[in-house]
């Protein structure tokens, strides 16, 4: 794979693993169908804490919002 393609994947599952923290934000107190908690179902499938990724991308979150304040006072 070149390194576009490599880029290009990396981003695909990024793109993946967010969108299903989003489901499981939202579901975050109920239980798949083999009744396994949805944060636990999602440290299974990523290898990544469910509250770790969620504080992760609050605090990027968090950085992105301030780095374009501060731009906008230039």
């Amino acid at each position: 794979m070149t390194d576009e393609e490599l880029a290009r994947e990396e981003e695909l599952a990024e793109s993946i693993k967010y969108h299903a923290a989003r489901f499981v934000w939202r579901n975050r107190d109920g239980r798949t169908v083999r009744r396994i908690p949805w944060p636990q179902w999602f440290e299974k499938k990523f290898g990544e804490p469910f509250s770790e990724f969620v504080e992760r991308k609050s605090q990027e979150k968090k950085l992105h919002q301030s780095e374009s304040l501060q731009a906008e006072l230039l």
